[in-house]
């Protein structure tokens, strides 16, 4: 069996939480740089599965760190903000937020954009290299901030230099 092969191989028991955690940030959004709700979910399911959480990253960005030893370094990212955009799409699970944004208008929010998504797709990759790291053929570290915007990416990549998680190329 190929490594990765062993590390997908939990991907059935994962699916269930996934899909709930999925449905639960869909029908819960938040504006970018307010999504502490979603920052505090998102570093408890990375605890979860293993991985040293930094949370405040650039605001609300929360970085987890899987140590495997040394050797190069995977790097995982999703964004985990909403828009404010009225939902319409009639699921059991939709969205009827509503918040205020920075000029003090009331406004819909939504994850039309799909980062909600993204989050749960990250985390169910994040418990699948926490699973599956030790068969992993060549170790690092795995490094999984989600959050968005420039600023954080840069606050991102100096937090990570400094716990020494380092940028490689694949060739």
């Amino acid at each position: 069996m190929s490594a990765a092969s062993r590390v997908m191989a939990g991907q059935g028991d994962i699916r269930t939480w996934q899909e709930d955690f999925y449905r639960e940030l869909h029908q819960h959004p938040e504006l970018s740089h307010h999504e502490n709700a979603t920052a505090r979910k998102v570093a408890e399911r990375l605890k979860q599965a293993g991985s040293q959480v930094h949370s405040g990253v650039g605001g609300t960005g929360v970085v987890g760190v899987l140590r495997n030893g040394d050797g190069p370094t995977v790097l995982l990212r999703a964004d985990m903000d909403a828009l404010p955009v009225r939902e319409t799409t009639g699921l059991p699970y939709a969205s009827t937020v509503t918040t205020t944004n920075a000029d003090g208008d009331a406004v819909p929010v939504s994850h039309a954009c799909g980062h909600d998504m993204h989050v749960a797709c990250l985390l169910g990759a994040a418990h699948l290299l926490a699973a599956g790291h030790r068969t992993l053929e060549r170790p690092g570290r795995h490094a999984v901030p989600a959050g968005r915007g420039d600023r954080r990416r840069s606050v991102v990549a100096r937090r990570n230099r400094s716990s020494g998680v380092r940028r490689t190329r694949s060739g």
